[in-house]
């Protein structure tokens, strides 16, 4: 199939590549010029295992380029509105970028041009779309349908390609028949109604926070009385009615935007309603706490006051396998950090350095060595393996205090007790203490 993907970052070229990678002839177009001209240029807007390698092999077989008018496309049998939506600082959807996308289409649809929407957008965004582009081309008949795409940092090739939740909605039957073709035939969809596709998103991505703030509470009062929330993680998910792979490891709030999006939509389609939604709007408010929980541990570990302290973090990215900062729980507590009057510096081996260099404040170094020179405490942030490795004893020779909090965790806790640091982590019966000097 002819396919014109509208949305460069992360999933939009993920897309691209995969499908150019299935024998499909993809053209990809995104609103801010700098994206095309970057991947041309033979680069990646965010890194991701595996992307570049595909995407330098699909060009040089001719089936993916980029363009920088989307007049030129070729008028294709599908249409993909793949664009990472952007978040406010309160984690609400802006779905602004898809619209102004789509008012673009119009003149490149034929008349049974299917439009897929996996961008993250609120429930009922679709009807919005379907309505604005059969008014601009009252001709168009190709339908429209969402599939409620959940790609990973870090593990999108096999994600997009293996679906490990393959949902299409449409209320077309032809329309879903024609989007299944894109995929490998192994493939078994959830067929479902337009509306409650997009509403999977929404259910999904809040299921999942709503474990994660059980997992953290039960942690925090595991830390009170000496218990080990971790190993009560891996005895629950032994339960049938759990599941193996239940998120439910005690650690920080949720952050990056990507489940907090799906939280505030539901929260907000309950206001629309004038339906209370008590149990969100715990959650919400319990993530938030979680999210102070490094500050709360350094003060009482550090004494009290932040101001004038030296905090080294290792690991700015959202998660790891990735280059983007998106809202990461690390910046935040950079920012948070730097409010309180510390000196904060930091390294990751692999965070992109233009949006590093956007943090204001922040002294970036490429080692861990620079990053914890005289540092009164160190927080592991991103839980990247290269640190997992690492010296302990020589790291902590080099530090002011030998304090560390690990929030992954990512270290056994005798070993870097044993290499002389005085070590905290989360949900594993460790309650912060003072060790103020």
């Amino acid at each position: 199939m002819r396919i014109v993907i509208n949305g460069l970052w992360h999933q939009g070229v993920v897309g691209a590549a995969c499908l150019a990678g299935r024998g499909h002839h993809v053209e990809g177009y995104d609103l801010d010029p700098e994206r095309g001209a970057l991947l041309r240029a033979g680069k990646q807007p965010v890194f991701e295992p595996g992307l570049a390698e595909l995407l330098a092999e699909q060009e040089a077989a001719g089936r993916l380029r980029w363009l920088d008018d989307l007049r030129d496309a070729t008028p294709p049998d599908v249409v993909m509105l793949m664009h990472d939506t952007p978040v406010n600082e309160r984690d609400e959807s802006d779905p602004t970028c898809v619209f102004e996308s789509a008012a673009l289409l119009p003149p490149i649809l034929r008349k049974d041009t299917v439009v897929f929407v996996t961008a993250q957008v609120p429930v009922g965004t679709c009807d919005r779309l379907r309505a604005a582009l059969s008014q601009a081309r009252p001709d168009w008949r190709g339908g429209i349908a969402y599939g409620p795409e959940n790609l990973r940092l870090g593990q999108a090739l096999e994600r997009f390609l293996n679906p490990p939740l393959p949902v299409l909605g449409s209320d077309d039957p032809g329309t879903m028949d024609r989007l299944v073709a894109l995929w490998p035939d192994e493939i078994r969809w959830d067929r479902v109604s337009l509306r409650t596709a997009e509403m999977v998103k929404h259910a999904l991505n809040t299921f999942l926070a709503s474990t994660i703030t059980f997992a953290n509470e039960v942690g925090n009062l595991c830390d009170e009385v000496g218990a080990d929330g971790h190993r009560i993680a891996e005895i629950l998910r032994r339960e049938p009615r759990v599941g193996p792979k239940a998120m439910l490891f005690p650690g920080l709030g949720f952050a990056g935007g990507t489940l907090a999006r799906d939280v505030q939509t539901l929260r907000t389609v309950g206001d629309a309603a004038r339906l209370d939604t008590p149990f969100l709007d715990g959650l919400w408010r319990a993530n938030a706490a979680q999210n102070q929980i490094v500050l709360r541990k350094l003060r009482v570990v550090l004494g009290g006051s932040l101001s004038d302290r030296r905090i080294a973090i290792l690991g700015l990215t959202y998660k790891p396998d990735t280059s983007t900062l998106r809202r990461s729980a690390a910046v935040e507590l950079a920012d948070a950090l730097l409010r309180e009057g510390a000196r904060v510096s930091a390294t990751d081996p692999r965070a992109d350095r233009a949006e590093v260099a956007a943090i204001r404040g922040l002294a970036f170094h490429e080692s861990v060595g620079e990053a914890i020179r005289d540092a009164d405490a160190v927080v592991l942030m991103t839980p990247w393996a290269e640190y997992r490795d690492g010296d302990l004893a020589a790291w902590c020779a080099s530090v002011r205090n030998p304090v560390l909090i690990d929030t992954a965790p990512l270290w056994d806790a005798r070993r870097a007790e044993d290499a002389g640091w005085q070590y905290f982590d989360i949900g594993r019966g460790r309650k912060a203490i003072s060790c103020k000097s």
